[in-house]
């Protein structure tokens, strides 16, 4: 094993308004120095000269004008009589940011726990946490600033790059590949066995999957969701993509960049998501589908066939959203079509 030499956690509890005006590229309009300081958000109503909050609506800004204590990010072009406000381009997107430097880094323990079991010829970068019955198999990688939760399971030929979290009890199994500031939450499994099988009249044989993951950078999985590795090449999930919690991702599927996967969907084998594609919770697609860039699919809905990009799709299964929306309206008429039909049989 090889452990390189540490750094210390530059995390900071305070930030001054100079900080955050910097941060959100925003402008600030109030009584307070640049040298005040803020140590965490609220909601409007609990809102003191310490905490950050924000306001988007009518009803939030004058909520705001009454009970705001502390700085409130709003539009660039509000008017309101708020006491500290910090105009920005983008609220909620400015909130993130700011947001984000309040968040406790979770698991950091720099150092390796007495009951982490490391295998040979794995290489350890700076900074790194490792944390309680921990299982780290032969030849892994593990970069700078990695933080492994209680009860994480790494296989064999593991790359885990710098600054990514796995959260407790997660398995990576072996070969796979996750790139830099990839956060995986806890139960989830990357690189489970594919569910592949030749079947006979006997039995149904089982293929073996010899593939691998590979989780490109900036990707967020949550809580228990399964990507399951290759056959012969790599599942693979793109740059920037977030999946939520509980989603299936079967062998050889392609992600793009920049996907929001919400919970409960299921993709299976060999299917290919372009780039900046949603999918809304419970959609289902079938294999071997190719879905287009920048397309949206609707909540529940199974993809039987390709989807061009730039599509909205809707419905099981799933087609175009103004025409899935017609045949709804169509099928919700059906009970009255059928009285009509009724009544006209009766006069026969």
């Amino acid at each position: 094993m090889k452990l390189n030499k540490q750094k210390g956690n530059t995390n900071k509890s305070e930030y001054t308004l100079k900080d955050l005006i910097k941060v959100s590229k925003g402008s600030y309009q109030g009584s307070f120095k640049k040298s005040h300081t803020f140590n965490g958000v609220s909601k409007i109503a609990n809102n003191t000269s310490k905490k950050i909050t924000f306001a988007e609506d009518e009803k939030h800004i004058k909520k705001a004008a009454q009970k705001a204590q502390g700085l409130v990010i709003v539009d660039k072009e509000d008017q309101s009589s708020i006491e500290h406000r910090l105009l920005v381009d983008n609220v909620r997107l400015a909130y993130a940011k700011l947001a984000q430097l309040f968040a406790p880094l979770p698991y950091y323990q720099p150092g390796i726990a007495d009951t982490a079991e490391i295998k040979e010829n794995v290489t350890i970068g700076q900074d790194v946490s490792i944390n309680s019955n921990t299982y780290i198999g032969k030849d892994s990688q593990i970069g700078d600033n990695v933080i492994i939760a209680s009860g994480v399971k790494i296989g064999e030929n593991v790359k885990i790059g710098s600054d990514s979290v796995i959260h407790p009890n997660v398995v990576i199994e072996r070969d796979s590949k996750i790139g830099s500031h990839v956060t995986i939450e806890a139960l989830s499994v990357i690189g489970s066995e594919g569910y592949g099988y030749v079947s006979t009249e006997e039995k149904h044989y089982h293929i073996p999957q010899l593939g691998n993951v590979i989780i490109e950078d900036e990707v967020e999985i949550g809580a228990n969701v399964t990507i399951d590795r290759g056959t012969q090449s790599s599942t693979v999930i793109g740059q920037g993509t977030k999946i939520d919690n509980q989603v299936q991702i079967a062998h050889n599927v392609r992600v793009g960049k920049n996907c929001l996967i919400v919970a409960q969907c299921g993709i299976a084998g060999s299917t290919v998501l372009g780039d900046n594609v949603i999918l809304a919770g419970g959609v289902g697609i079938i294999d071997h589908i190719e879905i287009g860039d920048n397309v949206k699919i609707g909540a529940a809905s199974i993809v039987t066939s390709d989807v061009p990009e730039g599509s909205f799709y809707l419905g099981n299964p799933a087609q175009e959203r103004m025409k899935e929306l017609k045949a709804r309206a169509v099928r919700n008429k059906m009970p009255a079509y059928r009285r009509v039909l009724k009544r006209l049989k009766d006069k026969e």
